[in-house]
């Protein structure tokens, strides 16, 4: 039969506000998009903010709580939930503190190797479900949802709250043979711990979640976008920051290639040998000369490709009248290719770009440029990154090929290789730009990323919208369901800048009460001087033991920052971004307004593409064929009839 995802979801309405911006794309005017002016965020307070969650809050107290029909021991005994085995391995009734919401916390696994845990509200439950991401290569569960700091109503437990390890434990890579395991950690285990959650919750109340949700980063981020293009109907709204959604060339080129550029490959061979070029110290020598050069007063890269233009790096290279705090040519070389991304001996791209002018504070991250601290300091690649291109680069949908050590030292970074590392990028990529399917659901998205993200690239997720709004048929009808905010000066998932906005909250108001948003808060805040004393968890009752990567854990969901509030500032929808006023106290959001940034709409052309082709694999990671679309081929089994426990 022909696939769809079981469970319906509520349609609801469009949102009633467009932007001048919006009104103006609409009218015809897409030829003199980038001549708009900043329009209706001149002055006043800032739009959407500083606390939606306040109405958020008034409309949820309205909702019925639903209270727990059955004990949390009993809900454990469930075994199978719409044709998916589940094993409940333990349980546990208690709270994060003695002022927080009761939860019954469950943790076990999906079709005997998806581990996950959810915690299901007491006698709080305001009909909602949100779904966390994880990251990396995922082997863990995490309960912590990004850009809900300050959420009442996750705060208050109006929200049954689950994450998954993407159906393996730990950092082994041994599932790159394991068909079922590569089919979850490509896309189905989401799908799959949705349905189980819902399940769950209705058997726990008797109801199922009005509305649904999923907030993830970095891989959390892939995990939300391949949701809204594979299964649309899953979520009602998603939250999708800094996405790894270009995995297969962001773990098998990106990294590697930016790794090799700071090598001077004196001895041996391969792309590691020799000695290092570049050092962390070096590169803030660039980014506080870019900073003084674009944007001297306001201390943020509000525009980073903007400022890529303006920037020369002559201004630092070492000369006979600058001897000190300069870069020897080989290492404005270094830095010149790690900002460019890899390219093939012919110039053409291998990715839509590189590092961001403004991530160079953390290039020594071992997911980074990985830089040694201090010169000639040793170096260590992100052991997941390498993994990926020596065990999942290569194969079949069903199982990979061992390239070996060698094989990741050699890579020769030629459009003929790159397009034997694309053969699965169908599989692993979440690229796909037509999201019809997730806009007709009623769905709503919010794609948002660091502008100086330093593992991810954050033309990245540039390059995907930019393909959306093409695919969608152009910047106002996208921008009715699906909105991009970039963070200046903001790393990867957060730190450096103004980082913590309501994300969450504007997914549940947009979705909810049709409240599109437009001009955001982001703010920063300062560390702590005293660490917050960890509160004292209450712990009721408890059955049953976790293994593997299970928790037990009952965090404090949305809870306010402990740090002294520093500076805010005003985040603005694709294609603007923040820019200084000029004349008003630059840690106040009023401050800043949105302008069109010409530099930001220039993509890099490169030899792969967004494009609807996936490979679907039936649930046991077999039997796989490709697609041109969201949905797996006429005639296709539903992905759960071969769901079986291990």
């Amino acid at each position: 039969m022909r696939f769809s995802a079981p469970l319906r979801r509520a349609r609801w309405p469009q949102a009633a506000a467009m932007s001048a911006l919006a009104i103006f794309v609409a009218a015809g005017c897409c030829a003199a998009l980038l001549a708009v002016p900043a329009l209706g965020h001149d002055s006043g307070p800032p739009a959407g903010n500083p606390a939606p969650s306040v109405s958020d809050a008034q409309r949820m107290a309205s909702l019925p709580v639903r209270q727990a029909t059955i004990s949390c021991a009993t809900l454990a005994q469930t075994n199978r939930i719409d044709g998916l085995s589940v094993t409940i391995d333990a349980t546990e009734v208690g709270r994060a503190s003695a002022t927080s919401p009761r939860y019954c916390a469950v943790t076990g696994h999906i079709a005997g190797y998806i581990g996950f845990e959810a915690l299901f509200p007491v006698s709080t439950w305001r009909g909602r479900y949100l779904q966390i991401g994880c990251g990396g290569l995922c082997g863990n569960i995490g309960l912590n949802a990004p850009e809900t700091t300050d959420y009442e109503p996750l705060r208050d437990g109006w929200f049954v709250v689950a994450s998954q390890d993407e159906g393996h434990s730990g950092n082994s890579t041994t599932w790159y043979t394991n068909p079922a395991q590569r089919v979850d950690f490509a896309y189905l285990s989401d799908h799959d711990l949705s349905v189980v959650v819902k399940g769950l919750a209705s058997a726990y109340y008797g109801y199922r979640p009005i509305y649904s949700y999923f907030d993830g980063c970095s891989q959390g981020g892939h995990q939300a976008l391949t949701e809204a293009q594979r299964f649309p109907k899953d979520f009602n709204g998603i939250l999708a920051g800094a996405p790894a959604s270009i995995m297969t060339e962001l773990n098998a080129v990106l990294h590697e290639y930016t790794y090799a550029q700071n090598y001077d490959h004196s001895s041996g061979t391969g792309d590691y040998s020799g000695n290092t070029i570049l050092d962390q110290p070096e590169a803030n020598i660039v980014l506080n000369a870019a900073m003084k050069a674009c944007y001297p007063a306001v201390g943020l890269m509000l525009d980073y490709r903007g400022c890529e233009q303006k920037f020369s790096l002559n201004s630092v290279e070492c000369s006979a009248t600058l001897t000190t705090n300069c870069l020897t040519p080989a290492q404005i070389s270094v830095v010149q290719k790690i900002w460019n991304g890899p390219v093939d001996p012919q110039g053409q791209h291998l990715y839509p770009g590189g590092y961001p002018l403004g991530s160079e504070f953390n290039w020594s991250n071992p997911t980074s440029a990985n830089l040694p601290l201090t010169p000639g300091g040793p170096v260590i690649p992100a052991a997941f990154i390498t993994a990926w291109l020596q065990y999942f680069t290569f194969g079949t949908p069903q199982v990979g090929t061992d390239i070996g050590a060698t094989g990741v030292a050699n890579e020769p970074f030629t459009m003929d290789y790159f397009q034997q590392i694309e053969k699965l990028a169908p599989y692993w990529d979440a690229t796909d730009p037509d999201l019809r399917s997730f806009q007709r659901a009623g769905g709503k998205l919010i794609l948002w990323q660091g502008e100086a993200d330093w593992s991810i690239p954050t033309i990245s997720s540039i390059a995907y919208y930019q393909a959306v709004v093409k695919a969608m048929g152009g910047l106002w009808n996208t921008q009715q369901f699906a909105r991009y905010y970039l963070l200046p000066s903001v790393g990867h998932c957060g730190g450096n800048g103004p980082d913590t906005y309501p994300g969450l909250a504007s997914v549940v108001g947009w979705a909810e009460a049709g409240r599109a948003p437009n001009a955001l808060t982001a703010n920063q805040y300062a560390a702590p001087a005293t660490p917050p004393t960890p509160a004292t968890p209450v712990v009721e009752s408890t059955t049953g033991t976790p293994t593997g990567d299970e928790t037990l854990n009952i965090p404090s969901l949305g809870a306010a920052n402990a740090g002294a509030l520093t500076r805010a500032i005003r985040v603005f929808p694709y294609p603007e971004l923040p820019a200084y006023n000029g004349y008003g106290n630059v840690n106040d959001p009023s401050s800043f307004v949105g302008q069109v940034s010409p530099a930001l709409q220039q993509p890099t052309p490169w030899l792969g593409s967004f494009n609807t082709t996936l490979t679907w694999c039936d649930a046991s990671g077999l039997n796989c064929r490709t697609t041109n679309g969201d949905q797996p081929p006429y005639g296709w089994w539903h992905p759960h009839s071969a769901r079986v426990k291990q």
